[in-house]
C-alpha cells in the first residue's frame, strides 16, 4: 500500500511549558483538503505552524511526499502559507504580490507574472490584478494572499482561518471560490477554522481538535452525522443530547431505553449495553402519533421557513425544527416525539480525563 502524501505520526508540541498539541495522527492523500476543525485554543493553528516548520515538536513525524520534513527548515518544506494576516506588500499591485514567491523561487518575471495572472484568474480575482492592497477589501486581501501561496505549486498549502469575512454573503463568496480552488486535482490543502459550515464545504476530511487533541477524523458526513463524543456533536451543529440505555445492539442497529419507553437507533456495531447518549439533530426529531417520547412545549420560535420548537421531554430539554408545525401548537401542549432510526446516533460514555 503506498504510503499517503501527508503522514502524521504521534505529533506533539509544547508552548510555554504545555501540550498544546497531543499525539496527532492523520493521513491526507495528494489533492485532499483537510479541514482543523475546533474553537480557540484547540491546537489547530499549532498544527499548521508545525507544518511549516516555525514550530518543533517534541513528539512524532511529519512525512510529506515520501520524505521526512519532522526536522527540515521552513525554506526546504514545498510549504506554501496562507495565514489570518495577509502581509501583503502596500507598494505592490496584486499581481507582483502574487508572482513574489515566484521570483523567490527564481522564476524569470514574465513566467512568473503570466503564472500569477493564471492564478488569479482560477480564483476569480483577474480584474484585481493592477491594484494595490490599500483598494482592496478584506476577502479581497486574503485571496490575493492565498494567491500568492498556491502560484508556487507548494506540495502543501496551509490556510488559516478561511471564512473570515464577517458579512454571511462575503463568506460564502469566499468559500464558492475556495472551493473551485480546492477542488478535485488541485493542490493539496490543509484549512484550520472555528467555522464549521466552511470546513463541511471545503474539505474533504475533517479532523475536529479539543484542547489540543485529535476528537474524531472522517468525511463530513462522518462527522456530521455519526459524532465519536458530546463534544463533536455539540461543536458541529445544534444536536439533541439525551440520555439513554443501550439494551442490545446486532449489526449497527440498537434498541435502547429512554424516558420509560423503547426505541429504534444506529450505533457503532460492538457497543455494549450500558448507559448511552442518543444524538437526534433539530431537524431530524418529529413531532407525531407513531413515537414513544412525550414532551411538553416550552416555545415555538417561528423562523420563516422553518419553526423552531424547544420542547421538554421529563428531565432534559431538546429542540425540533419543521417547516409544517402542527397548527396552533402553543407553550404548555404535550406532544409525542420520533425519530427514524436511520436519522440517529448513540455516542458511547464519555472516557475519564
Amino acid at each position: 500500500m503506498p504510503e499517503a502524501h501527508l503522514v502524521l505520526d504521534r505529533l506533539t508540541v509544547r508552548g510555554r511549558g504545555q501540550v498544546v498539541l497531543d499525539g496527532l495522527t492523520l493521513r491526507l492523500e495528494r489533492g485532499q483538503t483537510l479541514a482543523l476543525l475546533g474553537p480557540v485554543g484547540s491546537g489547530k493553528t499549532v498544527a499548521l505552524l508545525a507544518l511549516a516548520g516555525f514550530l518543533r515538536p517534541v513528539l512524532g513525524t511529519i512525512r510529506l511526499g515520501g520524505r521526512d520534513i519532522t526536522a527540515a527548515p521552513p525554506e526546504s518544506r514545498n510549504i506554501a502559507m496562507a495565514f489570518d494576516t495577509d502581509a501583503l506588500f502596500p507598494h505592490l499591485p496584486v499581481i507582483d504580490n502574487v508572482a513574489f514567491g515566484l521570483k523567490m523561487h527564481g522564476v524569470g518575471r514574465d513566467e512568473r507574472r503570466a503564472r500569477a495572472a493564471a492564478t488569479l484568474a482560477a480564483l476569480r480575482i483577474g480584474p484585481l490584478a493592477e491594484r494595490h492592497p490599500a483598494r482592496l477589501n478584506p476577502s479581497e486581501r486574503r485571496l490575493v494572499a492565498l494567491a500568492r501561496a498556491a502560484a508556487t505549486n507548494p506540495a502543501l498549502l496551509l490556510i488559516d482561518e478561511p471564512s473570515a469575512p464577517e458579512h454571511a454573503a462575503e463568506r460564502e463568496a469566499a468559500r464558492a471560490v475556495l472551493r473551485e480552488a480546492l477542488g478535485p486535482d488541485h493542490t493539496t490543502a490543509i484549512l484550520a477554522t472555528h467555522d464549521r459550515a466552511a470546513a463541511f464545504a471545503l474539505a474533504d476530511r475533517v479532523a475536529v481538535l479539543r484542547d489540543g487533541r485529535l476528537e474524531q477524523f472522517g468525511t463530513p458526513p462522518d462527522i456530521y452525522e455519526q459524532p465519536a463524543t458530546r463534544f463533536v456533536a455539540s461543536f458541529t451543529g445544534g444536536c439533541n443530547l439525551l440520555p439513554a440505555t443501550l439494551l442490545h445492539e446486532s449489526g449497527g442497529e440498537a434498541v435502547i431505553g429512554i424516558n420509560g419507553s423503547t426505541a429504534a437507533a444506529r450505533c457503532l456495531s460492538g457497543m455494549r449495553p450500558g448507559p448511552v447518549t442518543l444524538c437526534i439533530r433539530p431537524h431530524k426529531l418529529r413531532l407525531d402519533q407513531h413515537a414513544t417520547v412525550r414532551g411538553t412545549v416550552e416555545a415555538v420560535d417561528y423562523q420563516g421557513a422553518i419553526s423552531r420548537i424547544t420542547l421538554r421531554a421529563g428531565a432534559e430539554r431538546c429542540v425540533a425544527e419543521t417547516t409544517q408545525p402542527p397548527p396552533g401548537l402553543a407553550r404548555g401542549d404535550a406532544v409525542v416525539l420520533g425519530w427514524n432510526a436511520a436519522d440517529s446516533w448513540l455516542i458511547p460514555p464519555e472516557a475519564p480525563p
